[in-house]
């Protein structure tokens, strides 16, 4: 049996890439060995030492890489808009309200830059506070709309409990193209030489990705066969979390013009090597393509 080695560090997602491993195996053959990567520590390095085949995360950093000359070829992504939320406080009802004032900011790789990036294509004028979670805890960023310092901040989907209990309300905004979790990435001679693994990989990537949306039941109950845990929810609140994940997904895992367009515009603000750079050229679309052409997909 054919394998690929994967490498993920974002423990929240990891139930999407456990499926996609599940497919891979059942439908096409294919093992994924799935390895999670130390936090904090170096992630595109594994891509460049050769110690894994495929990246699953951190498409952000990795089109820098890929424009100063890294041969890095992306081929599918699960989540194609932003999975944060703008909250507010109850008496807010439109974005025009927020013109001008403070935004709460996460100290932390695009949930630093993409709100600054939201704004600026709102011409909302939005001043960023970006506080260091050491400060306020883990998505904590919220606390200081709370308390008055600023009008509004954006929360991802799994810690909104929190800013809820606590009065703040979801703002209703329309969807923002951006390159999430989870997002393929390989390199051009591992994409040239193992054509057929990386084919049924994104073949799996759409298998996964319509399991998970159209039934979370049923991808709960493979991943719970898996043995692995997700922090610490179990029971209902897993069946939350499951729904949430669901719901952040595409309808296919295909990047949108959008989603690429945003996510190269959001880099440029703390790095200019994008600057003459075209993110398409790191897309090898042909893998979606024959996936979606053998699902009668258009």
């Amino acid at each position: 049996m054919a394998e690929l080695r994967l490498k993920y560090r974002d423990i929240d997602r990891a139930p999407y890439l456990f499926l996609m491993a599940h497919m891979a195996e059942k439908n096409y053959g294919l093992k994924l060995l799935i390895d999670k990567a130390e936090q904090g520590g170096p992630f595109p390095e594994y891509l460049k030492e050769g110690s894994t085949d495929v990246l699953c995360e951190n498409y952000w950093q990795l089109q820098n890489q890929r424009a100063r000359g890294e041969r890095w070829i992306s081929v599918a992504t699960a989540v194609c808009t932003l999975n944060e939320k703008l909250f507010v406080r109850p008496d807010v009802t439109s974005i025009d309200q927020l013109r001008g004032k403070k935004i709460a900011i996460r100290k932390t790789g695009p949930s630093q830059l993409i709100p600054q990036l939201w704004s600026q294509d709102y011409n909302l004028g939005l001043e960023p506070m970006i506080y260091d979670e050491k400060e306020t805890g883990r998505w904590g960023s919220w606390k200081k709309v709370l308390d008055g310092t600023c009008a509004c901040g954006f929360i991802t989907n799994f810690y909104q409990d929190d800013p809820r209990g606590a009065g703040l309300k979801e703002l209703d905004i329309e969807p923002y193209g951006f390159i999430g979790n989870v997002t393929l990435t390989t390199t051009e001679e591992i994409a040239a030489k193992r054509r057929a693994d990386i084919q049924n990989l994104v073949d799996a990537a759409f298998d996964a990705s319509k399991l998970f949306r159209e039934s979370p039941e049923a991808a709960l109950e493979i991943f719970g066969k898996t043995g692995l845990k997700l922090r610490d929810y179990e029971g209902d609140e897993l069946k939350k979390i499951f729904g949430i994940l669901a719901g952040e997904l595409s309808e296919y895992p295909v990047p949108t013009a959008d989603s690429i367009h945003n996510t190269r515009r959001m880099t440029l603000f703390n790095s200019q090597e994008l600057a003459n750079y075209n993110t398409l050229l790191m897309w090898d679309f042909g893998f979606a393509r024959d996936a979606m052409k053998r699902r009668g997909i258009k």
